[in-house]
């Protein structure tokens, strides 16, 4: 039996902890699980987020808007320090709740911190659905 290559156990913890720390509602956790100049574009395509507290902010942000958030991992794959995860998301704000996916990129580095992380979802779509009046 060959052993686990150690790159891709300390990629696989990074991402466990990604999410474990979201479950949690824990900013403080899911940033600390960032390199100190850690990036997040979430989504791509918005101004990267960088340093630890600068994302911790940016993830009470999100929890604050969203009392309800369930973030779930739906398929993993793992390449060298890298991975992707296809997640599925349920929100709820002020009476409305939207659910999408979407998947997101992680690059970790030698001491199993997410260096770069990138979260690809279509932002304007979960906003109209907000918007909308629900019945």
């Amino acid at each position: 039996m060959m052993s686990q290559d150690p790159t891709r156990s300390l990629v696989e913890a990074a991402v466990s902890r990604y999410f474990t720390a979201i479950a949690a509602r824990d900013a403080a956790a899911w940033a600390a699980n960032f390199a100190p100049d850690g990036r997040s574009e979430d989504p791509v395509g918005r101004e990267p987020v960088v340093g630890r507290e600068a994302l911790a902010a940016f993830q009470q942000s999100i929890f604050d808007a969203f009392p309800v958030m369930v973030l779930t991992p739906v398929e993993h794959y793992f390449g060298g320090n890298q991975a992707a995860v296809k997640w599925t998301c349920h929100v709820e704000a002020g009476g409305r709740s939207a659910d999408f996916t979407g998947i997101n990129t992680y690059e970790v580095d030698e001491h199993g911190a997410i260096a770069r992380q990138k979260a690809f979802w279509d932002i304007e779509s979960v906003q109209r659905r907000l918007a909308a009046v629900q019945p």
